[in-house]
């Protein structure tokens, strides 16, 4: 059987959640758009006592469609397809049912492009893990894993919720129906008279004063359509319901609550299968068997590689229905790919372990200790960030930062598109809240107000983003922190670590505490053509332990080093572009913010 190798899943691309997300908001984009330009563009329902504005049943789910369209497209894509399509068919029925107040064509076409889109979204296969993936995949063992005794009914927990969702819109559509229909009883025998309204309670609200019976108060939908002074023809019934002629009661808009807890009902359902479809693929047919070490206890699995050494992480974990194990890590077998969001089992000593759910990324479970039998004590295992570099990492990183020759200086400065994109975006969030706290002002005032938030956008930029780092050679290396500067030698640097944001920290104690810098996500949104040749974290991590590892070689062979270190860390001026962009945004924000 093939053992699994660190080597072999190094540099796999894990995008499949970010990928679904993507889609995701691109539909939930779309139908606020839509929505959005119904609301411009749909001619206006006017209500009248020739013609009242009674119950209309299928505009009320046609509203609850659009809205169930954003609520549903992160659970799931396939049945919001369905739902846009839904709503572009009954949007048509709508339109014939009401020629008058038709949408205008290319509108309609709109609505059918959001079902286009939605479906194509459903439709697109996420990526792949990478031809290194792919690779492993054709030249490892496959197997069939063994049968389980017994397999659990996953995704309960969505059924469970569906079963409420679905009780809760049926009791909503009941309750609306019901009271629809008593409404109606009543206004059947009720009498119309001509009322004067007398005043305005609140702008859904007329307060009148009926012939005969005095004032009293309607509800209405825009109390600002009746002025004060004018009459409007009221129903009254023997029972003290009043209800203008025009606006009949009116239940029908409960039924797109009803629209939205059913099209959730059915996103949850749709989440229970495709758990349970997945599973079931794993034990199926024959799957990468490979072997590796494993770590079990209390229904957690661990998944290590053959060749890990003690103190690195995880490649995945899971967890398991067995919950019984042993703290000791064994050697085992790996039916599937170790890799998120991907289901796989293990055996170990002859019993599988049947999983709950797809593995996650191992970086939560213990560090690996060694197998059993050999030094398990986690207070003598080695810290990860100070391991050598494997060649596989090695080879990962910038040629140019591979060289041997200790005299070179590297420098790492953040994309400078990124960073100017977040010295743009960072002041919006705060100028929109003070425009909807403060009263109107002139354009000066406004500019006043504007100026400081976007300088402490750009000072802010400037620091974490757009000034140069790090700069490094054999000797030591020099770093900007976000706060604070230091001039250090190789020896003074207890560790490098990367998270996976893009984020490093440069340690100086063995307590943790040091610099950080920024450098490009390993999987960002920006393309490659306007990131250019930066580094990630994860290199910008691997460069500098590279070196450092070099400089403790060379003091082990007692090489004497001449190299001087890289320059100081003194804070370049910042340029011209970047006060440039101050004063752009604060005029502009200015003008937005009278808005």
């Amino acid at each position: 059987m093939t053992p699994l190798l660190t080597a072999d899943v190094f540099g796999w691309t894990v995008r499949h959640e970010r990928w679904r997300r993507a889609r995701a908001l691109l539909v939930v984009v779309a139908s606020i758009a839509v929505l959005s330009l119904h609301v411009a563009f749909d001619p206006p329902i006017e209500c009248s006592d020739a013609a009242p504005c009674g119950p209309d049943a299928l505009n009320a789910v046609l509203l609850g469609l659009v809205v169930t369209l954003p609520a549903v497209a992160f659970l799931s894509l396939p049945v919001t397809a369905w739902l846009a399509a839904g709503f572009f068919a009954a949007d048509v029925v709508w339109q014939f049912a009401h020629p008058a107040l038709a949408s205008p064509a290319w509108l309609t076409g709109v609505d059918a492009g959001l079902a286009v889109l939605a479906f194509v979204a459903a439709r697109l296969a996420p990526p792949g893990l990478g031809s290194g993936a792919e690779m492993w995949a054709a030249t490892t063992s496959h197997r069939t894993p063994p049968a389980p005794r017994v397999l659990p009914r996953y995704g309960l927990g969505w059924r469970l919720l569906t079963v409420l969702l679905l009780l809760g819109a049926l009791a909503v559509t009941t309750a609306a129906l019901v009271s629809q229909s008593r409404a109606d009883a009543r206004l059947d025998g009720a009498r119309r008279v001509t009322a004067e309204v007398t005043g305005h309670p609140d702008d859904s609200s007329l307060e009148v004063r009926l012939p005969d019976a005095g004032p009293a108060r309607i509800t209405v939908s825009d109390a600002n359509e009746h002025p004060v002074g004018s009459h409007v023809a009221v129903l009254v019934s023997g029972d003290g319901l009043y209800q203008l002629v025009s606006e009949p009661y009116d239940t029908s808009g409960w039924l797109s609550l009803a629209v939205l807890l059913a099209g959730l009902a059915a996103a949850c359902l749709a989440r229970a299968r495709e758990r349970g479809v997945a599973a079931r693929a794993l034990f199926a047919g024959e799957q990468p068997a490979t072997e590796v070490y494993v770590w079990a206890l209390g229904g957690r699995v661990a998944v290590y590689a053959t060749d890990a050494r003690p103190g690195e992480p995880a490649l995945v974990e899971f967890f398991a229905l067995t919950r019984n194990g042993s703290e000791d890590i064994r050697p085992g077998v790996l039916f599937g790919v170790p890799a998120q969001r991907h289901w796989c089992a293990v055996a170990v000593d002859g019993e599988l372990m049947v999983p709950r759910g797809p593995a996650r990324s191992g970086r939560f479970a213990p560090i690996f200790g060694g197998p059993a039998g050999g030094d398990t004590d986690l207070a003598a295992v080695p810290d990860a960030a100070r391991l050598p570099l494997r060649p596989e990492e090695i080879m990962a990183l910038h040629p140019e930062d591979v060289s041997a020759d200790p005299e070179t200086v590297h420098t790492h400065r953040h994309n400078r598109f990124s960073g100017y994109a977040a010295v743009v975006a960072s002041s919006w969030p705060f100028l929109l809240v003070l425009s909807r706290l403060l009263p109107a002002l002139p354009y000066w005032a406004a500019v006043a107000i504007t100026a400081p938030v976007t300088a402490i956008a750009c000072v802010s930029g400037w620091r974490m983003f757009l000034r140069p780092r790090v700069s490094w050679n054999g000797a030591g290396l020099s770093i900007v922190g976000g706060i604070g500067a230091r001039l250090l030698v190789w020896s003074e640097v207890h560790a490098v670590r990367a998270d996976r944001h893009g984020g490093v920290t440069v340690e100086t104690d063995g307590d943790g505490a040091g610099l950080v810098v920024t450098a490009r996500n390993e999987h960002s949104w920006l393309p490659r053509a306007l990131s250019g040749d930066e580094r990630t974290g994860a290199q910008l991590a691997g460069a500098l332990r590279l070196a450092a590892e070099r400089a403790a070689a060379r003091a082990r062979d007692r090489v004497r080093d001449v190299v001087s270190l890289p320059p100081a860390p003194v804070p370049p001026v910042a340029p011209a572009a970047l006060y440039a962009a101050w004063l752009v945004e604060t005029l502009v924000y200015a003008l937005v913010f009278r808005l």
